[in-house]
């Protein structure tokens, strides 16, 4: 499983649009809108490198309103970082 986090910037007044649209992909576990340089945050699970690919490149950026993305990938698990 690879879990990674993408950014969004969308179109003026379509945030709403397009954070509705993204909470129905099956990829994205969260969504939050933001304020700054990105409008969105989604964390995303894909079961390979491939499954994000098709993603991104033909589910979200084809989202009506989402102009760029950023995409960071996980290093290391949570649980990982916080063992002794």
């Amino acid at each position: 499983m690879i879990t990674s986090y993408t950014l969004a910037r969308v179109l003026p007044a379509k945030d709403k649009d397009v954070y509705k649209k993204v909470k129905t992909f099956t990829e994205v576990k969260d969504v939050i809108l933001t304020y700054g340089e990105y409008d969105l945050i989604m964390k995303v699970e894909s079961n390979s490198i491939d499954d994000l690919d098709n993603f991104i490149f033909n589910k979200l950026r084809t989202t009506d309103g989402v102009i760029a993305t950023t995409t960071l990938l996980e290093a290391k698990p949570k649980s990982f970082m916080e063992e002794s």
